[in-house]
């Protein structure tokens, strides 16, 4: 009977990537690891070859598509590489496009017109599966959406929120100084559920930021640092957050899917 040759795994993705001379071994680096990507070799010498290049035997992952609207160029229309879109660029007399990661959002765009679509990017919103789109559906146009804009070296930041389905700004604040993105985030949403509770309003509000989600529902902010004013704009908004209640739901808004949110400065 023929002696069973030995063979050896690699694993490019898994919780340990590296070559492995056992299955046992390769199994322990794979299960329950999401897209794991392992393969067996008959010798050492290809799988350490194979682990160091992977190109060489793995299949490329596949190319996103981007579909991208021309509104103002020489043929204005949705096309789905850019070549064809430059060349409807090219020569038009200042041309509006924009690239768009899901074809469902790039055919909304081109109904909507360029204005709304301005200064923000929409590459890594996708199209949905039909269990993703009845879990997450589209986000809900009455209703308020915060973000905020810092710049990490000076510490300066303002924050704002917008109308979801118009953008018209109801409220803005900043530049103030030495803060950070997650302080203007939460006091965004601070800010929104105070000028909602006094108009007496239940409407919902989106933020893109799980962070200052969290310190609302906790009730406390916890930057890493923050200068006076800022701190005292915080202790502000806690006190406000303890004295208060509050009914409007506080939501995620899902960026991968439908682009930046409404309330987004445009400066990423």
């Amino acid at each position: 009977m023929a002696k069973k040759k030995n063979k050896y795994y690699v694993v490019w993705e898994g919780h340990v990537p590296g070559v492995y001379h056992t299955w046992a071994e390769c199994q322990q680096q794979t299960s329950g690891y999401a897209d794991a990507r392992f393969r067996s070799f008959d010798s050492l010498e290809e799988a350490e070859k194979a682990f160091q290049n992977p190109e060489l035997v793995l299949p490329k992952k596949k190319k996103k598509p981007l579909y991208y609207v021309v509104w103002e160029g020489l043929s204005p229309g949705i096309y789905t590489d850019w070549d064809s879109a430059k060349k409807q660029i090219e020569g038009a007399t200042r041309p509006k496009y924009k690239a768009f990661g899901s074809k469902m959002l790039a055919e909304t765009a081109y109904e909507e017109g360029p204005d709304k679509y301005e200064g923000r990017g929409f590459k890594k919103t996708r199209d949905l599966s039909q269990e993703e789109l009845d879990e997450i559906g589209l986000p809900i146009p009455e209703s308020i959406s915060v973000d905020a804009a810092s710049n990490a070296k000076t510490g300066v930041f303002e924050y704002r929120g917008v109308i979801t389905d118009s953008g018209t700004e109801v409220f803005k604040v900043g530049p103030l100084r030495e803060g950070s993105n997650n302080i203007g985030e939460f006091l965004a949403l601070v800010h929104a559920l105070a000028y909602l509770k006094k108009s007496r309003s239940s409407l919902p509000i989106y933020s893109d930021s799980r962070i200052a989600m969290g310190w609302v529902k906790n009730g406390k902010a916890r930057p890493k640092k923050a200068g006076a004013k800022a701190r005292a704009l915080i202790r502000r908004a806690e006190a406000w957050l303890k004295n208060n209640d509050y009914d409007n739901p506080i939501w995620k808004w899902h960026t991968k899917v439908w682009g930046e949110i409404p309330a987004d400065f445009g400066r990423k």
